[in-house]
């Protein structure tokens, strides 16, 4: 048994979750796992698992050699497939880290096309509004909406997200229009909880900025809940395009405030800082890049003026 073997079974271990996991995928038994990562354990001198009846558990040994032992592994299929002269081709697990809303819209179908056209890969989808430790959690690659803070992670510019303040006719019938951010404190709005500060709106005009001081029954995390509270008639939003966009179409949505917009948010692919990307997340970096055009809905500003009365 080489030493190949052994960081295999390491790394589908750490992947999968449990030696049964990593068996499945290796197509052996449990007991052979266990024993290469045991031979592995014994060649660095240190544990890579803690093992109890109920759950395995990495150490943190296991996750400093995680990113080095996918490297190899990488390089040397790279190196089996050239000997074979046949181009590489991406395997193993691609886990990666997407919004919830925009994830379930426009990921889901990019991430289609990637398992059709590498079936040898095996992809791990991790939902999220959370900004979550890559590192840590094992995650190649992550999408992110927002403004970045200063981290070691390597990001890709994708395009931007617009936004637009949005009610229900039912909703603002019979309450006064708002005609400036101001008038939005005497209004239900829909907080969405993970924007700092929540309780703050900043919009731009013609005369500046303006920022409204707001406050709501409904507090979320994650826009296709808020999206549905606003057609529930329960207050005003800050919706993203794509789940403005058919409401605004069809007149069940109204845009509020319409000579008031709100900055577009950037949209980011992140992956950590490493000499070596897998084949397999830069293979779907390539791919996201592609079909980047695709991640916003046509939504045409006049249209949705002209729904704001």
């Amino acid at each position: 048994m080489d030493r190949i073997d052994c960081l295999r079974a390491f790394v589908r271990t750490l992947e999968g979750g449990s030696f049964s996991a990593a068996a499945k995928e290796l197509g052996i038994g449990q007991p052979a796992v266990s024993k290469r990562i045991a031979m592995l354990e014994s060649e660095f001198g240190t544990q890579l698992f803690s093992r109890t009846t109920r759950t395995l558990k990495p150490t943190a040994e296991a996750h400093r050699i995680y990113d080095l032992a996918r490297q190899i592994l990488d390089r040397f299929d790279m190196a089996r497939a050239s000997a074979v002269e046949a181009a590489p081709r991406p395997t193993g697990t691609l886990r990666i880290g997407v919004p919830s809303s925009f994830g379930r819209r426009y990921i889901m179908p990019v991430i289609a096309e990637y398992v059709r056209n590498y079936p040898e890969v095996r992809v791990d989808i991790r939902f999220s509004e959370r900004f979550v430790n890559l590192v840590e959690e094992g995650i190649e690659l992550a999408l992110r909406i927002g403004h970045l803070e200063a981290s070691t992670l390597v990001s890709r510019r994708l395009g931007t997200v617009q936004r637009y303040l949005v009610a229900t006719p039912t909703y603002l019938h019979g309450r006064p229009l708002p005609r400036t951010p101001d008038d939005l404190g005497s209004h239900q709005c829909i907080v969405y909880s993970r924007m700092s500060p929540a309780h703050q709106w900043a919009f731009e005009s013609e005369h500046g900025r303006h920022v409204a001081s707001i406050n709501g029954p409904i507090h979320v995390d994650d826009a296709d809940a808020m999206q549905e509270a606003t057609m529930q008639h329960l207050g005003i939003a800050i919706l993203p395009d794509w789940n403005a966009a058919d409401g605004l179409r069809s007149g069940e949505l109204e845009h509020v405030l319409p000579d008031y917009s709100i900055a577009a948010l950037p949209l980011h692919a992140v992956y950590p800082e490493t000499d070596w990307m897998s084949l397999r997340a830069r293979s779907f970096l390539d791919l996201l890049v592609a079909r980047a055009g695709h991640f916003a809905p046509v939504t045409s500003h006049s249209r949705a003026a002209s729904a704001g009365g």
